[in-house]
Order: C-alpha cells, then sequence, then structure tokens
C-alpha cells in the first residue's frame, strides 16, 4: 500500500514538474504581463476644415481649407538612426495588465501642411496688410479668393504631434500548434494631448516656432490591425485608425500672440515593428498551467 501511495505521489509531482515547465515555455504575445514596443511609419489623410486666423491685428476664418501630409522621400531618413524621427514615425511601449487586453502610451507624429494654392471663401477681417493681397473685409460676396503661398501658408512640418493613452484588445486569428508563428487582430481606442511645432507664411514673412513644442489641443481616436508574431518575441503590425483633433488655440506665431483655431477628422495607415517581453510575477505564477 505505501508502495503505491509512493509512486502515486512520485508520479503527481513529476507530472506537476513537467507541466510547469511546459507552461513556462508556453509564451504567448497576449498573455497577462506581456510588454511591447513598436516603431513605425505613417501615412495621413485629413479632411477639410474652417480654419480660423486671428491676432490682435486680424480675425478671419479660410473655409473647407484643405491639407495634406508629407512624407520623407528618402529612403535613406527610415534607416539612419541619426534621421528616424524626421519621417512621420510611431512609437508606442504597452502592457498585458490582464489576458488579451493591454493598456499603452505612444506618439504618433503626423505632418499637417496647408495645400497650396487653393481658391477659398474667407469671411471676416483680413486687417491691414503690407504685402499681402488679403486685406479688409471678407464675407461670401467677395466670392473665392485665391491664396498665394507667400499670403497665407500653414503647416505642421515639426510635428502635429498626438500623443495618446490607448486600450487595445487582441486575439489570434490563427496560430501553430508551437505558438512559434501567429496573426493577431488588435482593435482599440485612445485619447490624449496633441503638441505642435507651425510653421505660419503671413503677409510675406515666414515665421517657424523652431524646436518649440506647445500644447495645442487634444485628439481622439479608434484603430484596428493585423499583428504577425514570430517566435514569441518579434511583429510586424499593419494598422489603421482615425480619429477626431481639436487645436482650439494653436500658436502660429509664438512671439507676437497670433493664433489658428481648427476642428478635423483624420485617418492613417501605420507600418509597424516591434518586440515582445515577458515579465515574471512575484508569486512566479507564470510557471502556473497556461489555461488559455
Amino acid at each position: 500500500m505505501w508502495k503505491g501511495i509512493a509512486l502515486t505521489v512520485f508520479l503527481g509531482i513529476t507530472t506537476l514538474g513537467f507541466g510547469q515547465q511546459y507552461s513556462f515555455k508556453k509564451k504567448f504575445g497576449t498573455q497577462k504581463n506581456a510588454m511591447y514596443f513598436y516603431w513605425g511609419y505613417n501615412r495621413s489623410i485629413y479632411s477639410k476644415s474652417d480654419v480660423r486666423f486671428y491676432s490682435p491685428d486680424y480675425d478671419f476664418t479660410a473655409v473647407n481649407l484643405a491639407a495634406s501630409d508629407r512624407p520623407s522621400t528618402k529612403f535613406s531618413e527610415y534607416i539612419n538612426p541619426s534621421t528616424l524621427t524626421v519621417p512621420q514615425f510611431n512609437v508606442r511601449l504597452g502592457w498585458y495588465y490582464k489576458f488579451r487586453w493591454d493598456v499603452s502610451i505612444g506618439y504618433d507624429h503626423m505632418k499637417y501642411v496647408m495645400d497650396r494654392n487653393q481658391n477659398l471663401y474667407l469671411s471676416g477681417n483680413a486687417g491691414e496688410t503690407t504685402t499681402s493681397q488679403l486685406n479688409g473685409m471678407y464675407d461670401e460676396s467677395n466670392g473665392m479668393v485665391p491664396i498665394r503661398y507667400d499670403d497665407l501658408h500653414y503647416e505642421n512640418t515639426n510635428g502635429l504631434n498626438y500623443i495618446s493613452f490607448q486600450l487595445n484588445n487582441t486575439a489570434p486569428i490563427y496560430k501553430t500548434r508551437d505558438l512559434r508563428f501567429a496573426v493577431m487582430r488588435r482593435a482599440g481606442f485612445g485619447f490624449g494631448p496633441v503638441v505642435t511645432q507651425t510653421d505660419f507664411n503671413w503677409d510675406g514673412q515666414e515665421y517657424h516656432s523652431g524646436q518649440k513644442l506647445k500644447l495645442g489641443g487634444y485628439g481622439l481616436s479608434v484603430h484596428g490591425g493585423l499583428r504577425f508574431d514570430f517566435f514569441k518575441h518579434f511583429f510586424l503590425q499593419s494598422n489603421w485608425s482615425t480619429g477626431f483633433i481639436h487645436l482650439p488655440k494653436n500658436a502660429t506665431i509664438i512671439e507676437l500672440d497670433h493664433f489658428s483655431e481648427h476642428k478635423f477628422v483624420y485617418a492613417d495607415w501605420q507600418l509597424l515593428g516591434g518586440f515582445i517581453l515577458y515579465i515574471r510575477t512575484k508569486n512566479d505564477c507564470d510557471s502556473c498551467p497556461d489555461w488559455h
């Protein structure tokens, strides 16, 4: 009888030991306490918007102003460590606080550039300019006004920088039996401040904010995508995002108290690469059986 009990205990301990050793190796990119980091690049599009430009000297609105992004055209800027932040980039750090659910903080560096050679309706007082063709009061009776680059140009090429906090859900669509490859679907939403650096042409003068970052407003966004996990530690991700950005008081000429105000919707596509780390819990419960 004692031999039977001893054999049963021995087999149980052996089984438990092998079970723990196996489940510890069974790391997976959506388990609790997994962390990830990614870096990548984006292309963006923006809705037309009514942009109000105002200062002590003028206060007028450009109706249905169109803008585009400005991706880098030099391949070297995407791979040279000294120029990685020149293109439109995305960076993010996340943590799975529970199975399949993670929270993250990240930084989407987009570029918002007013399209050149637009004909726009203007509304309000453009003030008394010296070299510009924009002068005096405007309303719809003036018709569409040709906008010269030297008279008025507005862009955030040093950054329409959306710093967002996100809640995300990740679930496998396909995975191999050894978990060395998996296809994940991702979905979530985010919110946070928008920090800007602005270049502004007004009345024949060009004004640059340089490295002076300023809080321009806030953003809200939703996103989804596909993540391809390799060897449990590396991934490539294709992400699609859309959101709303409100810049209620964005400084155009910092020293002279000139501002812009507008709201717009954006959409962007991101191509990302990253890695996953697995953190041990204090009670070593990461070696417990993985029921998922």
